[in-house]
């Protein structure tokens, strides 16, 4: 089978294209120009082929509103595929004929048959007679990925295969990531994912590609995976495309630039001025989705804060899954008992679409909550002008929970109802100071010894040790100074208050606010300080809090803060976001209860790409309602 050379670019109206190296369809033609032409195909079934159906059905291609296909496609040459009874038959109008003379264009029919089927209409790339597929080129200005991927088209079909894109930037200085056309991609009730464009952490395996875990020493030693990670074959065999391999902190760390990070050149945020923190360690995840329109999803990770942060700095829909609900096999672990699938999109229904495609345990079917918990440990919040102004968000989203769920919030104190209705045995023990070691003891006991095998087989192999940044050093060095005995007491009492929570706080008919985020500028070039460096003093905080319970933290877009940038010189806006958790399985529920409360409120429920979250507008929120994406 006649294929073209790999990594083959062609420009069509100024836009670059990547060419498919998959042969998609033999076509009946005589001479093999080597040349690469472009292609529109369309599907016809009738006898007379006029030019009102030519043209209808490249306006049904705009209107599907395909970022890959532009009118040049329809200039060279038209592939016009038929059923194989009717090539002898088919009549072509004169208006078509004169059409075509007047752009030089050419008509090619091509039979099709149940054992030859059509391939999808859109646009195409044809050379020696082959058809393949249009992938356009988008530059990564952000710096959002490591790697961009194409599918490997191996010998044997394995659909789970890739290898790296080997195309530089056409301006230059960018990588570049290819999408297919979105036409490819009809309805499929077999796949409801059907052309979503996804992008994965780089702690996920791709077969065929290397993960890099942020780390140089990590891919020298491991090089090319040869296996691709489970939850990703599910979506992929659901109909989803991945794209590439997003930037991830080093070794999943909270890496945030300026002085954390040393490996790799940190992924810009869009919000704003350009020049705001991306936080860590899914940064790139959070980068893409806020960044670029042709990014649908973002898969991450989230160990304690890991997808939640990229999601509060970026305004985006996230959330943190039920641990244990989606199979994490073919991912790097960091902490395996606090580890959980994270999702970043820019629409709620676009991440209950994955819920309801891959497998998992979640709950499909949701019940709305009768109760909506208001901790007093974490609100409020207010420590200056900032704060102050995002206890009033959280206060609006508040009253949008309850007017939607004709339910009013209870104020509650977890720490008293501890006190109350605890374990006998350890009730008098102050429940922030019976949490002060349960999270970080298991986080820096494991977050060290995963990496065991590793870091000894690295020094046998190449004579030196693995190079970390002095952020990961000291981390790892916590975890070298914890001892097993105590990782294994901070996982039972974090046993023992997940225990509590679900009979006495956290029931299934239960959602809670929790804060997250900034609410003003966070400069990427601002040295941070020590941060991460030191251990929570607690683990009853609202980032460790749902990853010690196990519990999805569903990330809610709310509003924008207006800041002076000292950077641009102008007005610019942060992101602000609600944040909720459930009982165990209420994933989709909590994603569903926030998006129909903000819809109720007349809120935005679809966040933009670029500098804003939503448009701006005078209310005190400062976004307006939904436009079209």
């Amino acid at each position: 089978m006649d294929s073209v050379r790999e990594d083959s670019v062609v420009t069509v109206d100024c836009i670059p294209y990547y060419v498919r190296g998959r042969q998609e369809k033999a076509l009946p033609l005589e001479d093999r120009n080597a040349a690469i032409a472009p292609a529109a195909v369309v599907t016809f079934d009738r006898l007379v082929l006029t030019l009102e159906y030519l043209l209808h059905a490249f306006q049904s291609f705009e209107a599907a509103e395909d970022d890959v296909f532009r009118h040049g496609f329809t200039n060279n040459i038209i592939v016009v595929q038929i059923p194989e009874q009717r090539r002898g038959a088919l009549v072509v109008a004169e208006d078509v004929d004169h059409y075509l003379r007047l752009r030089s264009s050419r008509l090619v029919l091509s039979p099709f048959s149940s054992a030859d089927p059509p391939v999808p209409q859109g646009p195409y790339f044809v050379k020696q007679s082959g058809l393949h597929q249009a992938w356009r080129l988008y530059e990564d200005a952000m710096l959002s990925f490591v790697s961009a991927v194409v599918p490997a088209d191996h010998p044997d079909g394995d659909a789970f295969r890739f290898r790296p894109l080997r195309v530089g930037g056409h301006a230059g200085n960018r990588s570049v990531v290819a999408v297919p056309s979105r036409l490819y991609f009809p309805p499929d009730p077999t796949k409801p994912l059907n052309g979503k464009r996804i992008t994965v952490k780089d702690s996920f395996h791709l077969a065929g590609v290397v993960t890099t875990m942020g780390s140089p020493s990590y891919a020298e030693y491991y090089g090319v995976q040869k296996e691709t990670s489970a939850y990703v074959k599910e979506l992929l065999s659901r109909g989803a495309v991945v794209i590439g391999k997003t930037k991830m902190g080093a070794f999943d760390g909270f890496e945030a630039p300026l002085e954390k990070t040393i490996d790799y050149c940190p992924p810009y945020n869009p919000r704003g001025d350009g020049y705001q923190n991306s936080s860590g360690s899914s940064a790139g995840a959070g980068s893409a989705v806020a960044a670029y329109s042709w990014v649908d999803i973002s898969l991450g990770t989230d160990t304690t804060g890991n997808i939640r942060m990229p999601a509060a700095s970026h305004g985006l829909w996230g959330i943190r899954m039920t641990t244990g609900s989606s199979s994490l096999e073919g991912v790097q672990p960091s902490v395996p008992p606090f580890d959980s699938l994270g999702i970043l999109s820019r629409t709620a229904p676009d991440i209950l679409r994955l819920f309801a495609a891959a497998g998992n345990s979640v709950k499909l079917t949701v019940q709305k909550p009768t109760r909506i918990l208001y901790p007093t440990d974490f609100f409020p919040i207010a420590n200056g002008p900032q704060q102050a102004i995002q206890d009033e968000f959280q206060d609006e989203f508040l009253g949008a929970l309850e007017n939607y769920l004709q339910v009013p919030h209870t104020r509650m104190s977890l720490a008293e109802e501890w006190a109350e209705t605890g374990p006998a045995e350890c009730r008098d023990i102050p429940l922030r100071e019976y949490m002060e070691k349960s999270g970080d003891w298991p986080n820096f006991y494991d977050g060290y010894h995963v990496y065991d095998d590793f870091g000894a087989g690295y020094q046998q192999r190449f004579g030196k040790k693995v190079y970390t940044s002095p952020f990961t050093t000291a981390r790892w060095q916590r975890g070298i100074d914890t001892t097993k005995e105590q990782r294994d007491q901070g996982l039972r009492e974090c046993e023992t208050v997940a225990k509590w929570m679900a009979v006495n706080v956290l029931t299934a008919d239960t959602i809670m606010l929790l804060p997250v985020g900034t609410p003003g500028a966070n400069y990427r070039c601002a040295v941070s300080g020590p941060g991460r460096r030191a251990p929570f003093d607690s683990a009853l905080n609202p980032l460790c809090l749902p990853t010690v319970l196990g519990v999805p933290n569903a990330i809610i877009p709310i509003g924008q803060n207006p800041f002076e940038s000292w950077v641009s010189g102008k007005t610019e806006y942060a992101p602000i976001v609600g944040s909720l958790i459930g009982a165990k399985g209420t994933d989709a529920m909590l994603l569903c209860v926030a998006h129909d409360a903000l819809k109720h409120a007349g809120w935005p429920t679809k966040v933009l790409t670029g500098r804003h979250m939503f448009h701006p507008a005078d209310n005190a929120r400062n976004s307006g309602p939904d436009a079209p994406q």
